[in-house]
């Protein structure tokens, strides 16, 4: 080479992803309010480095992951309830209850009302459809004799 001529150094080239660009925009807000007193004291720098995993959580992204997982998911439809009515003819009856498999053979759970007019107890009870087993209850004590009866919704 001559004596004349420049040696020509290539220019170092700025990295344009750091960790701070990669970081989401609330963990930057934590970063900066963190760093900042570090800046004014060098006894406050070893706190605010224990501070910094604290505010990375990786664990939040797979999180809200899930919750969109759940919205996305359709709901499966529960079955409609038809009303049934339940008639009983206990005329000496001072209480009539019907006790079932929708229930649990509950004695005091659905209570009928007497229908003054005919004088047979009635009630309307909400039921998903299938088949029910049942008996009527007069006086909380005494059940109907015989075999349950089958109620079909």
């Amino acid at each position: 080479m001559s004596k004349n001529s420049k040696t020509v150094v290539a220019k170092p080239v700025k990295k344009v992803a750091t960790k701070a660009a990669a970081k989401p925009a609330a963990e930057k807000s934590a970063a900066k309010t963190v760093k900042a007193p570090a800046k004014k004291a060098d006894v406050k720098a070893a706190p605010a480095k224990k501070a910094a995993p604290k505010a990375e959580k990786p664990a939040k992204a797979p999180a809200k992951v899930a919750k969109a997982a759940k919205v996305e998911a359709p709901k499966a439809a529960a079955p409609k309830k038809v009303a049934v009515e339940f008639v009983a003819d206990c005329p000496l009856a001072t209480t009539v209850s019907v006790a079932g498999t929708f229930n649990n053979w509950t004695v005091d759970a659905d209570m009928l009302k007497k229908d003054e007019k005919t004088g047979l107890w009635v009630a309307k009870i909400s039921l998903v459809p299938g088949d029910y087993e049942y008996k009527f209850v007069c006086d909380g004590v005494n059940w109907d004799a015989g075999d349950n009866k089958i109620k079909h919704v």
